[in-house]
């Protein structure tokens, strides 16, 4: 089978796009670089790969690209390159960049999402084209370079570039997704008065470097009577949280977590509600009254759950499910502390009112908020001819009857008309995306070739 022959080159184009540290760089972000050095190699390295193949290709400004094959109707496939930060690397057990293979798994960030998937729809087209069959549409595949962050890539494609008459994504859950829950980040701000004489100062507190994943790691830094704030930390501390001394004149506190997608946030522990957990107890002394007063009513509120109920912002429905709410990133230092959490909410409610409350709520904590990103939910009907098309051909791979799917999760479906998101993740998968140790299964990844195959020639027969 044309599977078997390109299959090594297919994993191989996978380890060299994995190599590739592909997190926005904000050190490294100029007019050349939109997202800094290393998506913009990595963006290279796809279109390389792709000229040498014999595809049509396009770079973007370094914002995104294609490469194309085929005549007719303009059908996209949306992946991305980026990545999102691999966080603690020390609780990797293989390197998230070494792209090495370990009991037939491929390891590494972006190996799932969504460097793996991409490579495994762009082979599909690669083998279409090795077989000569006549192809009545063209078949682009678009990659972004900025899909984590803000989808900046995907609105400059959408300015300059062709918009398909339909697109598929790998970038979410088989056997296809039929409706996104509603996206909001939303940034709380307060300022605290300059702590003055107390004997223990609390200097810091910090946690997470992407607002949709779970932080696994969270600190806080302590100055004046280090020996008394140890003493009393010792006493309440539990395994998962480590007290020591930083720089000599300084103590750190880490609390350790799991990290895990913002879609699933109890799929992982979130380290800052564990500190926080901590600083709450009423046995410790440190900082301001007013400072310690705060950090109690959050630790009450946020008191370890992810479905808001706490921000009385807690609803469902039966289509996508219950809102879901990830503290993402925590900030304080001195005087200035700032809050990003991340919310999912079910595609049938209004998120006026999600963010009517969570002002009212603010404001009795003396926070300002600001909405940095909302992105609506997305619908499409189950009948919809191309959503069928694709079903069928998961179908007659797989042999599994199951429904299409809603899903947390967002994806750039939610910036392209006339689009859905259809795999990689197969329904009885571990969640990978986001999460220490990612990894494809290249068994599956050759499933994923498969089913990606049928796909193009039924979408090509329409």
């Amino acid at each position: 089978m044309l599977i078997e022959k390109y299959f090594d080159k297919a994993v191989q184009d996978m380890q060299d796009l994995i190599k590739i540290n592909s997190q926005l760089d904000r050190s490294t972000v100029d007019e050349k670089n939109p997202f800094g050095k290393g998506a913009a190699e990595c963006l290279n390295k796809f279109i390389n790969i792709a000229e040498k193949d014999g595809f049509t290709v396009k770079n973007i400004d370094n914002y995104a690209g294609y490469a194309e094959y085929g005549n007719g109707n303009l059908i996209g496939i949306l992946a991305h390159l980026d990545v999102v930060p691999a966080g603690n690397e020390s609780l990797w057990q293989h390197s998230p960049f070494a792209a090495k293979i370990y009991d037939n798994k491929l390891y590494g960030r972006g190996a799932i999402d969504d460097k793996g998937p991409l490579i495994a729809a762009y082979t599909a087209v690669k083998i279409l084209k090795a077989t000569g069959i006549k192809l009545n549409k063209r078949f682009r595949i678009i990659a972004g370079c900025d899909e984590e962050t803000s989808m900046r890539c995907i609105k400059r494609y959408k300015e300059t570039e062709e918009i398909p008459v339909f697109s598929f994504s790998p970038d979410a859950n088989f056997p296809a997704v039929y409706a996104e829950k509603g996206q909001m980040q939303i940034t709380m701000k307060r300022d605290f008065p300059l702590q003055g004489f107390e004997p223990v100062k609390l200097l810091g507190l910090t946690c997470g470097e992407r607002v949709n994943i779970v932080p696994d790691t969270a600190y806080a830094y302590f100055a004046g009577d280090l020996a008394k704030i140890k003493r009393q930390l010792e006493e309440i501390a539990g395994d998962d949280l480590e007290i020591d001394y930083y720089q000599d004149s300084y103590l750190q506190v880490k609390a350790t977590g799991k990290s895990a997608h913002a879609m699933n946030p109890e799929k992982g522990i979130n380290a800052m509600y564990k500190l926080l957990h901590y600083l709450a107890h009423p046995s410790l002394d440190y900082g301001s009254w007013e400072l310690m007063l705060w950090i109690r009513q959050i630790a009450y509120l946020l008191n370890d759950e992810s479905n808001g109920k706490s921000f009385n912002i807690d609803c469902y429905d039966d289509i996508s499910g219950s809102l879901t709410i990830n503290l993402g990133i925590l900030r304080y230092k001195t005087e200035d502390l700032i809050l990003k959490f991340d919310i999912r909410y079910p595609v049938t409610m209004n998120s006026s009112k999600i963010e009517s409350k969570i002002n009212n709520l603010a404001e009795k904590m003396m926070m300002l908020t600001q909405i940095s990103k909302h992105i609506p939910p997305l619908y499409i009907d189950k009948n919809n001819q191309y959503l069928q098309e694709l079903l069928k051909a998961y179908q007659e791979v797989t042999n599994d009857k199951s429904e299409p799917v809603a899903i947390g999760g967002r994806t750039y479906c939610t910036m392209m008309p006339n689009s859905l998101s259809f795999g990689a993740n197969f329904k009885d998968d571990e969640e990978l995306a986001h999460q220490n140790n990612e990894y494809i299964d290249l068994d599956k990844f050759k499933t994923l070739i498969k089913i990606y195959i049928k796909s193009l020639i039924n979408l090509n027969n329409m």
